[in-house]
């Protein structure tokens, strides 16, 4: 009988776990796009080599952005240069600095990224009260002996990070693709960046200008 009490208590336990996993992933680092524009009037061929700025503090994150984006457009098979390589500490109201950047890469693209804000959300997982079978339990005085677990109600703090990610033609410096997307609770830069290129290489090359 113990035994039995004991298998089911672990068995508990297990779903317990299963469930704190759960959570957690839902949690974890993933990005979507909101929302995404294009210029109809744009009929240019897909670009070729691709000026990439990650606008923002200057550091070792715009560095593992920049590089780790440059390299998921190189898989796709577009020529990219990552900014810090031109110059340091660009921010988007630097025209002047930008235009050298660019005039430097020799790209026909620049695509540019910056962050448009950071919301704090809140999750409340409700708690839940979990009762094992009864089925091969002996009977007592109130009925089949059965185990009971409470799950208490979790609260997860996390953060939306929003950003905007623009196309850009460099002759006649045209906006030709702008997107938005929200990553939720970005925790490691190199492997939200991945994730993020991704997304944003797959949607432009959907509208063919890759």
């Amino acid at each position: 009988m113990r035994n039995m009490d004991q298998g089911w208590r672990a068995r508990l336990g297990w779903f317990a776990i299963t469930i704190a996993v759960a959570l957690l992933a839902a949690c974890a680092a993933q990005t979507r796009l909101t929302h995404t524009w294009t210029e109809a009037a744009f009929h240019g061929a897909p670009f070729k080599r691709v000026l990439v700025i990650g606008f923002g503090e200057d550091g070792a994150t715009r560095r593992i952005f920049e590089e780790e984006f440059a390299g998921r457009l190189r898989a796709s098979g577009v020529a990219a240069v990552p900014s810090y390589t031109l110059a340091s500490g660009v921010n988007e109201t630097d025209l002047k600095k930008v235009k050298e950047m660019v005039a430097h890469s020799g790209a026909d693209g620049v695509l540019t990224t910056r962050l448009v804000g950071i919301d704090k959300r809140v999750n409340v997982y409700p708690g839940q009260v979990i009762i094992t079978p009864a089925i091969g339990y002996r009977r007592n005085f109130y009925g089949y002996y059965s185990s009971t677990m409470v799950i208490p109600p979790t609260t997860y703090n996390y953060d939306v990070v929003t950003l905007e990610t623009n196309l850009w033609q460099v002759v006649g410096e045209s906006l030709v693709w702008s997107g938005t997307t929200e990553t939720f609770a970005p925790e490691d830069v190199r492997k939200s960046t991945v994730e993020f290129a991704g997304i944003i290489v797959t949607a432009l090359r959907g509208q063919g200008l890759l």
